[in-house]
Protein backbone atom coordinates (compact mmCIF):
# COMPACT_ATOMS: atom_id res chain seq x y z
CA UNK A 1 0.00 0.00 0.00
CA UNK A 2 1.42 3.36 -1.03
CA UNK A 3 1.93 6.30 1.30
CA UNK A 4 -0.77 8.23 -0.60
CA UNK A 5 -3.28 5.44 0.01
CA UNK A 6 -2.43 5.43 3.74
CA UNK A 7 -2.73 9.23 3.81
CA UNK A 8 -6.19 8.92 2.27
CA UNK A 9 -7.15 6.34 4.90
CA UNK A 10 -5.87 8.31 7.91
CA UNK A 11 -7.45 11.61 6.88
CA UNK A 12 -10.76 9.96 6.07
CA UNK A 13 -10.76 7.89 9.28
CA UNK A 14 -10.24 11.08 11.28
CA UNK A 15 -13.36 12.60 9.70
CA UNK A 16 -15.36 9.38 10.11
CA UNK A 17 -14.38 9.13 13.79
CA UNK A 18 -15.36 12.76 14.37
CA UNK A 19 -18.85 12.18 12.99
CA UNK A 20 -19.37 8.89 14.82
CA UNK A 21 -18.17 10.22 18.20
CA UNK A 22 -20.39 13.27 17.82
CA UNK A 23 -23.46 11.16 17.05
CA UNK A 24 -22.69 8.77 19.92
CA UNK A 25 -22.31 11.67 22.36
CA UNK A 26 -25.66 13.05 21.21
CA UNK A 27 -27.37 9.67 21.65
CA UNK A 28 -25.69 9.08 25.03
CA UNK A 29 -27.26 12.27 26.33
CA UNK A 30 -30.63 10.51 26.26
CA UNK A 31 -29.33 7.57 28.33
CA UNK A 32 -26.82 9.37 30.53
CA UNK A 33 -28.78 8.88 33.73
CA UNK A 34 -30.09 5.49 32.71
CA UNK A 35 -28.77 1.98 33.12
CA UNK A 36 -26.61 1.23 30.09
CA UNK A 37 -25.14 4.38 28.58
CA UNK A 38 -21.75 2.65 28.80
CA UNK A 39 -22.97 0.15 26.20
CA UNK A 40 -23.42 2.94 23.68
CA UNK A 41 -19.77 3.93 24.01
CA UNK A 42 -18.70 0.27 23.84
CA UNK A 43 -20.59 -0.12 20.56
CA UNK A 44 -19.02 3.11 19.27
CA UNK A 45 -15.51 1.90 20.12
CA UNK A 46 -16.19 -1.44 18.48
CA UNK A 47 -17.45 0.37 15.38
CA UNK A 48 -14.33 2.54 15.26
CA UNK A 49 -12.14 -0.55 15.36
CA UNK A 50 -14.12 -2.30 12.60
CA UNK A 51 -13.98 0.86 10.47
CA UNK A 52 -10.20 1.01 10.85
CA UNK A 53 -9.73 -2.68 10.00
CA UNK A 54 -12.04 -2.45 7.00
CA UNK A 55 -10.24 0.63 5.65
CA UNK A 56 -6.91 -1.23 5.62
CA UNK A 57 -8.31 -4.56 4.36
CA UNK A 58 -11.10 -3.67 1.90
CA UNK A 59 -11.55 -1.24 -0.99
CA UNK A 60 -13.54 1.85 -0.15
CA UNK A 61 -15.98 3.97 -2.17
CA UNK A 62 -14.79 7.12 -3.87
CA UNK A 63 -17.79 9.33 -4.34
CA UNK A 64 -15.48 12.25 -5.16
CA UNK A 65 -11.92 12.02 -6.47
CA UNK A 66 -9.03 14.43 -6.83
CA UNK A 67 -9.23 14.14 -10.63
CA UNK A 68 -12.92 15.07 -10.59
CA UNK A 69 -12.13 18.26 -8.66
CA UNK A 70 -9.12 19.05 -10.88
CA UNK A 71 -10.04 18.16 -14.49
CA UNK A 72 -6.66 19.21 -15.86
CA UNK A 73 -3.55 17.13 -15.25
CA UNK A 74 -1.84 18.11 -12.00
CA UNK A 75 1.82 19.06 -12.10
CA UNK A 76 4.12 16.16 -11.13
CA UNK A 77 5.60 18.27 -8.32
CA UNK A 78 2.24 18.20 -6.56
CA UNK A 79 2.20 14.41 -6.78
CA UNK A 80 5.69 14.22 -5.32
CA UNK A 81 4.82 16.67 -2.53
CA UNK A 82 1.73 14.62 -1.69
CA UNK A 83 3.85 11.46 -1.54
CA UNK A 84 6.30 13.11 0.84
CA UNK A 85 3.48 14.35 3.07
CA UNK A 86 1.87 10.91 2.99
CA UNK A 87 5.12 9.15 3.87
CA UNK A 88 5.86 11.61 6.71
CA UNK A 89 2.39 11.36 8.27
CA UNK A 90 2.40 7.57 7.92
CA UNK A 91 5.72 7.35 9.74
CA UNK A 92 4.51 9.63 12.54
CA UNK A 93 1.29 7.64 12.86
CA UNK A 94 3.14 4.33 13.09
CA UNK A 95 5.54 5.72 15.71
CA UNK A 96 2.67 7.09 17.79
CA UNK A 97 0.76 3.82 17.57
CA UNK A 98 3.87 1.87 18.57
CA UNK A 99 4.35 4.11 21.60
CA UNK A 100 0.72 3.66 22.71
CA UNK A 101 1.00 -0.12 22.37
CA UNK A 102 4.23 -0.15 24.41
CA UNK A 103 2.60 1.91 27.18
CA UNK A 104 -0.44 -0.39 27.21
CA UNK A 105 1.68 -3.57 27.32
CA UNK A 106 3.85 -2.10 30.09
CA UNK A 107 0.72 -1.34 32.10
CA UNK A 108 -0.58 -4.88 31.61
CA UNK A 109 2.73 -6.30 32.78
CA UNK A 110 2.72 -4.09 35.88
CA UNK A 111 -0.87 -5.04 36.67
CA UNK A 112 -0.03 -8.73 36.23
CA UNK A 113 2.92 -8.41 38.61
CA UNK A 114 0.75 -6.58 41.13
CA UNK A 115 -1.87 -9.32 41.01
CA UNK A 116 0.86 -11.94 41.39
CA UNK A 117 2.33 -10.20 44.44
CA UNK A 118 -1.06 -10.03 46.21
CA UNK A 119 -2.41 -12.84 48.39
CA UNK A 120 -5.72 -14.66 48.22
CA UNK A 121 -8.03 -13.54 51.02
CA UNK A 122 -9.99 -16.59 52.15
CA UNK A 123 -12.34 -14.69 54.44
CA UNK A 124 -13.47 -12.28 51.73
CA UNK A 125 -13.64 -15.12 49.20
CA UNK A 126 -15.93 -17.10 51.49
CA UNK A 127 -18.05 -14.03 52.15
CA UNK A 128 -18.35 -13.39 48.40
CA UNK A 129 -19.28 -17.02 47.81
CA UNK A 130 -22.05 -16.84 50.40
CA UNK A 131 -23.50 -13.47 49.39
CA UNK A 132 -22.74 -13.21 45.64
CA UNK A 133 -22.21 -16.80 44.56
CA UNK A 134 -25.62 -18.31 45.29
CA UNK A 135 -24.35 -19.95 48.47
CA UNK A 136 -21.26 -21.54 46.89
CA UNK A 137 -18.30 -21.92 49.23
CA UNK A 138 -15.84 -21.58 46.33
CA UNK A 139 -16.36 -18.38 44.36
CA UNK A 140 -15.17 -18.36 40.71
CA UNK A 141 -13.63 -14.90 41.13
CA UNK A 142 -10.43 -14.68 43.16
CA UNK A 143 -10.35 -11.95 45.80
CA UNK A 144 -6.87 -10.85 46.79
CA UNK A 145 -5.39 -8.24 49.11
CA UNK A 146 -2.22 -6.26 48.63
CA UNK A 147 0.11 -4.63 51.11
CA UNK A 148 0.55 -1.68 48.74
CA UNK A 149 -1.64 1.45 49.12
CA UNK A 150 -3.57 0.81 45.92
CA UNK A 151 -7.13 1.46 44.90
CA UNK A 152 -9.37 -1.61 44.62
CA UNK A 153 -9.43 -2.86 41.03
CA UNK A 154 -10.51 -5.85 38.98
CA UNK A 155 -8.37 -7.72 36.49
CA UNK A 156 -9.27 -10.34 33.94
CA UNK A 157 -6.56 -12.03 31.92
CA UNK A 158 -6.44 -15.79 32.50
CA UNK A 159 -9.11 -15.59 35.20
CA UNK A 160 -11.16 -12.82 36.89
CA UNK A 161 -9.47 -11.31 39.95
CA UNK A 162 -10.35 -8.53 42.38
CA UNK A 163 -7.47 -6.92 44.27
CA UNK A 164 -8.11 -4.83 47.39
CA UNK A 165 -5.73 -2.95 49.67
CA UNK A 166 -5.29 -4.80 52.94
CA UNK A 167 -6.74 -1.83 54.83
CA UNK A 168 -10.18 -2.69 53.42
CA UNK A 169 -10.36 -5.65 55.81
CA UNK A 170 -10.79 -3.14 58.66
CA UNK A 171 -13.81 -1.49 57.01
CA UNK A 172 -17.33 -2.27 58.24
CA UNK A 173 -18.75 -5.28 56.42
CA UNK A 174 -21.41 -3.19 54.68
CA UNK A 175 -18.72 -1.00 53.12
CA UNK A 176 -16.62 -4.01 52.11
CA UNK A 177 -19.70 -5.45 50.45
CA UNK A 178 -20.31 -2.19 48.56
CA UNK A 179 -16.77 -2.20 47.18
CA UNK A 180 -17.05 -5.85 46.16
CA UNK A 181 -20.39 -5.27 44.41
CA UNK A 182 -18.83 -2.45 42.41
CA UNK A 183 -15.94 -4.63 41.24
CA UNK A 184 -18.23 -7.60 40.57
CA UNK A 185 -20.32 -5.34 38.34
CA UNK A 186 -17.23 -4.47 36.28
CA UNK A 187 -16.52 -8.14 35.70
CA UNK A 188 -20.13 -9.16 35.08
CA UNK A 189 -20.60 -6.40 32.50
CA UNK A 190 -17.34 -7.39 30.74
CA UNK A 191 -15.77 -4.00 31.31
CA UNK A 192 -12.20 -5.38 31.21
CA UNK A 193 -12.84 -6.54 27.63
CA UNK A 194 -14.37 -3.18 26.74
CA UNK A 195 -11.39 -1.39 28.24
CA UNK A 196 -8.96 -3.53 26.25
CA UNK A 197 -10.89 -2.69 23.08
CA UNK A 198 -10.75 0.97 24.04
CA UNK A 199 -6.96 0.82 24.38
CA UNK A 200 -6.70 -0.60 20.86
CA UNK A 201 -8.81 2.28 19.55
CA UNK A 202 -6.64 4.81 21.38
CA UNK A 203 -3.54 3.29 19.77
CA UNK A 204 -4.98 3.46 16.25
CA UNK A 205 -6.55 6.91 16.64
CA UNK A 206 -3.93 8.35 19.00
CA UNK A 207 -3.79 11.55 16.94
CA UNK A 208 -7.52 12.29 17.32
CA UNK A 209 -8.47 14.39 20.40
CA UNK A 210 -12.16 13.45 20.13
CA UNK A 211 -11.30 9.76 20.44
CA UNK A 212 -9.47 10.47 23.71
CA UNK A 213 -12.47 12.50 24.86
CA UNK A 214 -14.73 9.56 23.98
CA UNK A 215 -12.49 7.30 26.09
CA UNK A 216 -12.95 9.57 29.09
CA UNK A 217 -16.71 9.53 28.56
CA UNK A 218 -16.69 5.74 28.34
CA UNK A 219 -14.61 5.51 31.54
CA UNK A 220 -17.05 7.75 33.36
CA UNK A 221 -20.13 5.87 32.14
CA UNK A 222 -18.62 2.54 33.22
CA UNK A 223 -18.07 3.88 36.72
CA UNK A 224 -21.57 5.38 36.87
CA UNK A 225 -23.04 2.07 35.74
CA UNK A 226 -21.15 0.04 38.36
CA UNK A 227 -22.02 2.56 41.05
CA UNK A 228 -25.68 2.01 40.24
CA UNK A 229 -25.22 -1.76 40.18
CA UNK A 230 -23.57 -1.62 43.61
CA UNK A 231 -26.53 -0.04 45.40
CA UNK A 232 -30.13 -1.16 45.76
CA UNK A 233 -31.46 1.20 48.41
CA UNK A 234 -30.67 4.53 50.01
CA UNK A 235 -29.07 2.81 52.98
CA UNK A 236 -26.67 1.04 50.63
CA UNK A 237 -25.97 4.39 48.94
CA UNK A 238 -24.88 5.75 52.33
CA UNK A 239 -22.60 2.74 52.92
CA UNK A 240 -21.15 3.09 49.44
CA UNK A 241 -20.44 6.81 49.84
CA UNK A 242 -18.77 6.13 53.18
CA UNK A 243 -16.56 3.51 51.53
CA UNK A 244 -15.53 6.04 48.87
CA UNK A 245 -14.72 8.62 51.54
CA UNK A 246 -12.81 6.10 53.63
CA UNK A 247 -10.69 5.08 50.61
CA UNK A 248 -9.87 8.73 49.94
CA UNK A 249 -8.91 9.23 53.58
CA UNK A 250 -6.49 6.31 53.32
CA UNK A 251 -4.70 8.16 50.50
CA UNK A 252 -4.69 5.05 48.35
CA UNK A 253 -2.79 5.44 45.13
CA UNK A 254 -3.99 5.47 41.53
CA UNK A 255 -1.28 4.30 39.17
CA UNK A 256 -2.06 5.84 35.79
CA UNK A 257 0.66 3.66 34.24
CA UNK A 258 -1.72 0.69 34.42
CA UNK A 259 -4.11 1.35 31.54
CA UNK A 260 -5.61 -2.14 31.56
CA UNK A 261 -7.20 -2.16 35.00
CA UNK A 262 -10.50 -0.87 36.35
CA UNK A 263 -9.99 1.06 39.56
CA UNK A 264 -12.50 1.75 42.33
CA UNK A 265 -11.29 5.32 42.71
CA UNK A 266 -10.99 7.77 39.84
CA UNK A 267 -9.79 11.30 39.25
CA UNK A 268 -11.13 13.91 41.66
CA UNK A 269 -13.59 15.51 39.23
CA UNK A 270 -15.11 12.17 38.23
CA UNK A 271 -15.20 11.04 41.87
CA UNK A 272 -17.24 14.09 42.84
CA UNK A 273 -19.67 13.49 39.96
CA UNK A 274 -20.09 9.87 41.02
CA UNK A 275 -20.88 10.97 44.58
CA UNK A 276 -23.33 13.58 43.30
CA UNK A 277 -25.18 11.03 41.18
CA UNK A 278 -25.32 8.55 44.02
CA UNK A 279 -26.65 11.31 46.26
CA UNK A 280 -29.53 11.74 43.79
CA UNK A 281 -30.20 8.01 43.80
CA UNK A 282 -33.58 6.81 42.62
CA UNK A 283 -34.77 3.22 42.49
CA UNK A 284 -36.01 3.79 38.94
CA UNK A 285 -32.57 4.35 37.43
CA UNK A 286 -31.90 0.64 37.52
CA UNK A 287 -34.29 -0.02 34.66
CA UNK A 288 -32.91 0.22 31.13
CA UNK A 289 -34.74 2.59 28.80
CA UNK A 290 -36.78 0.87 26.08
CA UNK A 291 -35.01 2.91 23.38
CA UNK A 292 -31.55 1.77 24.43
CA UNK A 293 -31.37 -1.03 21.87
CA UNK A 294 -32.45 1.41 19.18
CA UNK A 295 -29.67 3.75 20.26
CA UNK A 296 -27.06 1.00 19.85
CA UNK A 297 -28.48 0.01 16.45
CA UNK A 298 -28.42 3.68 15.44
CA UNK A 299 -24.72 3.88 16.28
CA UNK A 300 -23.97 0.83 14.10
CA UNK A 301 -26.00 2.29 11.21
CA UNK A 302 -24.20 5.62 11.60
CA UNK A 303 -20.85 3.79 11.54
CA UNK A 304 -21.81 2.12 8.25
CA UNK A 305 -22.81 5.47 6.77
CA UNK A 306 -19.66 7.14 8.11
CA UNK A 307 -17.52 4.50 6.40
CA UNK A 308 -18.59 5.98 3.05
CA UNK A 309 -16.96 9.33 3.87
CA UNK A 310 -13.64 9.45 2.03
CA UNK A 311 -11.83 12.69 1.31
CA UNK A 312 -10.22 13.18 -2.13
CA UNK A 313 -6.63 13.72 -0.95
CA UNK A 314 -4.94 11.19 -3.28
CA UNK A 315 -3.83 12.90 -6.56
CA UNK A 316 -3.35 9.50 -8.23
CA UNK A 317 -6.91 8.30 -7.54
CA UNK A 318 -8.65 7.41 -10.80
CA UNK A 319 -11.91 9.11 -11.68
CA UNK A 320 -12.95 6.09 -13.76
CA UNK A 321 -13.67 3.88 -10.76
CA UNK A 322 -15.98 4.37 -7.81
CA UNK A 323 -13.91 1.93 -5.74
CA UNK A 324 -10.32 2.22 -4.62
CA UNK A 325 -7.88 -0.61 -5.40
CA UNK A 326 -7.80 -3.55 -3.01
CA UNK A 327 -5.03 -3.26 -0.42
CA UNK A 328 -1.97 -5.35 -1.25
CA UNK A 329 -2.27 -7.83 1.62
CA UNK A 330 -5.94 -8.65 1.16
CA UNK A 331 -5.54 -8.83 -2.64
CA UNK A 332 -2.78 -11.40 -2.22
CA UNK A 333 -4.91 -13.49 0.13
CA UNK A 334 -7.75 -13.48 -2.41
CA UNK A 335 -5.28 -14.36 -5.16
CA UNK A 336 -4.20 -17.44 -3.24
CA UNK A 337 -7.86 -18.40 -2.96
CA UNK A 338 -8.23 -18.09 -6.74
CA UNK A 339 -9.93 -14.71 -6.80
CA UNK A 340 -8.22 -11.99 -8.81
CA UNK A 341 -9.10 -8.42 -7.78
CA UNK A 342 -7.88 -5.03 -8.92
CA UNK A 343 -5.04 -3.88 -6.66
CA UNK A 344 -3.92 -0.96 -8.83
CA UNK A 345 -5.38 2.34 -10.00
CA UNK A 346 -7.31 2.10 -13.25
CA UNK A 347 -5.12 4.80 -14.82
CA UNK A 348 -1.98 3.64 -13.08
CA UNK A 349 -0.48 2.06 -16.20
CA UNK A 350 -0.55 5.49 -17.91
CA UNK A 351 0.20 7.88 -15.08
CA UNK A 352 2.74 5.98 -13.00
CA UNK A 353 4.14 2.53 -12.37
CA UNK A 354 2.08 0.99 -9.59
CA UNK A 355 3.93 -0.78 -6.83
CA UNK A 356 1.68 -3.82 -7.19
CA UNK A 357 1.74 -4.05 -10.98
CA UNK A 358 2.65 -7.50 -12.25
Amino acid sequence: MSSLAILEILVSLAVQATVLVGITAWLACFTKFRAEADRCWAVAHGSLLVMAIASFMLPHPRLVTWAALHPTRVHPMIDEAAKIVGWSLTSIWLLGMFFCVVVCVAGMIRATLLVGSSKVDRRLSEYAGEHFGAGASVFPIEIRTSELPISPFCWQFHRPVIVLPKAVRAFPMAEQSAILRHEFAHLRLQHPLQLFLQRLIEAVYWFHPLVWWASRQANAEREYRCDREAVRSRSEVADYLRSLLRMVELHVGRDEAMPSRLSFLSEASLLSQRACRLGNYSEQIASAPPLLRKARVSIVVCAILCSTIWLPVNPLASRRSYLSPWPTWSARVLSVMGLEVRDYEVDGHRLAVHENAR
